[in-house]
């Protein structure tokens, strides 16, 4: 009896643990469950959080294209509102001195008339009947022949005053209006810049702080290239009219006539690598690993165009080449042109460095076309040998 009692006695304890157990690994799956959801949860929370940082970085760049575009309508139409002023400015004097000759020459008709009026009519045939001789009288004729062309011509010429005084007028009028319609339309254009404006810091302020700081080095670039615009076009005008473009005198040239910009050719990081390092989202150029203090030269024959600091490229330096394409040189420990200054092929303009937002000392190269700005970056390397 007591074997019998000891063996039930040992399945009741057996089953006890078993259903114990049991229990115990229901509860520790369930909350294992759980957690694993909780995971799953947080992962699509943070995924959902990233699509609106995103969605307000992507948004913030569309307004700063924007903000960009209406600056430079505003810009534009700066210029043609003085251009505008300087014709009308023109056209007034043009319209004064026209008034004051008209009004001298129709004087003299009036006059001229008056005396013809007070004299009575004097024809060629009285002119000749009162003549003493045959000498007086071809004398005569020819004083008549002068006088009467002569009043011809003044009164042609006043007349001609007169048409040149309304075209005179006419231009004033339409220049006046023209810089009426070029008012309004800075008017609206500077009132849109304003909304725009507004509704983009209220989207940077939804920014993580990296992303700020990355929008922060948008608009420094942004803002420079908009404070150097009209400056930049009037340059590379002035160096399209005057120059055909690069040489190809260096045997170690590409099909564009450039050369390498440093002695090393070896490239680093690559046109068009993504990721967070760089203000556009994407490596706007190729970089060069070189150390502190090595010669940056010129690619081609070109104008120093801009030169500068910022805190995306350090000391920069951006050559016009002559048919739209530019080449841009970044993070100098030191620059050795100035703006404006003409620059051949292979000629030292820096030392390389590692200013502005970087890792370690390098150098940045880009081609920029058909426009100067960063945003007009293509692939450096068909333009390399």
């Amino acid at each position: 009896m007591k074997r019998i009692g000891l063996k039930i006695l040992g399945v009741v304890l057996v089953t006890i643990i078993i259903l114990q157990f049991n229990v115990v690994m229901a509860v520790s799956q369930e909350d294992l469950d759980n957690v694993n959801s909780e995971i799953e949860d947080k992962k699509e929370e943070l995924e959902t959080v990233q699509n609106e940082k995103s969605e307000a970085m992507s948004e913030v760049e569309n307004l700063t294209t924007k903000i960009s575009d209406y600056q430079s309508q505003i810009d534009d139409l700066d210029s043609q509102i003085n251009e505008l002023n300087a014709q009308i400015e023109e056209a007034q004097k043009k319209v004064t001195e026209a008034q004051a000759k008209y009004d001298e020459n129709k004087k003299l008709a009036e006059e001229r008339l008056v005396v013809m009026q007070e004299s009575g009519e004097t024809t060629y045939l009285d002119m000749i009947l009162t003549s003493n001789s045959i000498t007086d009288m071809i004398s005569s004729y020819y004083l008549a022949s002068e006088l009467a062309e002569a009043d011809t011509e003044l009164l042609d010429g006043l007349e001609e005053e007169r048409q040149e005084l309304e075209s005179a007028k006419t231009e004033l009028e339409n220049s006046k209006s023209e810089l009426d319609n070029a008012k309004k339309t800075k008017e609206s254009a500077s009132s849109q810049l304003q909304v725009l404006k507004k509704e983009k810091d209220a989207q940077v302020a939804n920014l993580s702080q990296e992303e700020k700081d990355i929008q922060a080095e948008i608009d420094e670039l942004v803002s420079h290239e908009s404070s150097i615009r009209s400056e930049i076009e009037r340059m590379k005008a002035e160096y399209d009219k005057n120059n055909s473009g690069g040489s190809n005198s260096n045997t170690d040239t590409s099909s564009f006539g450039f050369g390498w910009p440093v002695s090393n050719n070896r490239i680093g990081t690559g046109y068009g690598v993504s990721g967070p390092y760089w203000s556009s989202g994407y490596h706007t150029g190729v970089d060069f690993p070189v150390g502190t203090g090595t010669p940056v030269y010129a690619v081609g024959d070109g104008q120093v165009f801009d030169t500068g600091y910022n805190s995306a490229y350090g000391n920069f330096v951006e050559i016009y080449h002559g048919n739209n394409v530019y080449s841009f040189y970044a993070h100098a420990s030191s620059v050795s042109v100035s703006k404006g200054q003409k620059v051949t092929k292979g000629q030292q303009i820096m030392l390389s460095g590692a200013t502005g937002n970087v890792t370690g000392a390098h150098l940045h190269f880009e081609i920029r076309t058909p426009g100067y700005g960063y945003s007009s970056c293509v692939n450096p390397m068909p333009y390399l040998p």
